[in-house]
């Protein structure tokens, strides 16, 4: 299934995309958001039921993150194999942790605006990772079964600010930063399942910058799932970013960095893409 959170006027729906008609189509499932779909123990199977109800054009959708409000975002740094070789760097023995705050989270076509103060914005697509049932202490099996699906996540980072001290988090974790969605899609729909192996990209202004291969993920998304659980209780609709390829900074330096009035597609075939527009403050 494809799961989606949508905007209408004040309140928000969560949607299924379908076919009918030869259109893309979103059916109402009867819940305010994803979250709410997770939540239910049977909220996905009931989704995955739905067949009428009311109906969108997703032509014409007002896409919010498929988790408007999680709990945790937590993130990975350097789990992509040419990101060790081309930086130089050792290889982890256990997944290296960040998080953000629900506040950085954006829908996927909202625009990202330029904080004032920053001077070196870089895009950074992500697999990530949302939680759909409570898991502590997981082994494999389920870190596996408390996987809902993934989504397309871009890790807008502030490199002023990130180098500023020697806490670079904070460069990642700036409020409305980080666009998100648009849809959850479930394992089942995706090329190597619960281990997706697939193709993400990030174009500006229809360059590509930036481009990758889940595949080369050194840490897969069950091994993230168990390790994050060592430390915290997840709960449905955490979200867990895996992780960038190399991103356009390290590779063409200071003149990949965004600026405004660009258009930035971050993208991750079978999934979908964030296409956002780049505003000064």
């Amino acid at each position: 299934m494809y799961l989606a959170t949508i905007r209408l006027g004040d309140t928000t729906r969560a949607v299924k995309r379908i076919e009918r008609d030869g259109q893309t189509q979103l059916i109402d499932l009867g819940y305010p958001d994803v979250r709410a779909v997770l939540e239910d123990p049977e909220g996905l199977t009931r989704a995955a039921a739905v067949v009428d109800g009311t109906v969108y054009a997703a032509g014409a959708a007002d896409f919010a993150p498929p988790v408007v409000d999680p709990d945790k975002v937590v993130c990975v740094a350097h789990n992509y194999g040419e990101h060790f070789n081309l930086l130089s760097l050792s290889v982890p023995e256990h997944p290296r942790l960040s998080t953000k705050f629900s506040s950085a989270l954006i829908g996927p076509n909202d625009p990202i605006v330029v904080p004032s103060d920053s001077h070196a914005l870089d895009p950074a697509v992500e697999l990530t990772i949302i939680i759909g049932k409570s898991v502590r202490h997981a082994d494999d099996d389920e870190a596996a079964a408390a996987i809902a699906g993934f989504t397309v996540l871009n890790d807008v980072a502030d490199r002023s600010l990130a180098f500023e001290t020697d806490e670079w988090a904070l460069g990642d974790a700036w409020d409305r930063s980080t666009p998100m969605g648009p849809y959850v899609v479930t394992p089942d729909e995706l090329s190597g399942g619960i281990r997706p192996t697939l193709t993400l990209s990030t174009r500006v202004d229809d360059t590509e910058v930036q481009t990758g291969d889940t595949a080369d993920l050194h840490f897969d998304p069950v091994h993230v799932v168990r390790r994050v659980s060592r430390f915290m209780q997840l709960s449905p609709g955490d979200v867990i970013a895996t992780g960038s390829p190399v991103t356009p900074v390290h590779r063409h330096g200071a003149d990949a960095h965004l600026k405004p009035g660009q258009v930035v597609v971050a993208a991750i075939d079978g999934i979908g893409e964030c296409r956002n527009t780049v505003v000064a403050q």
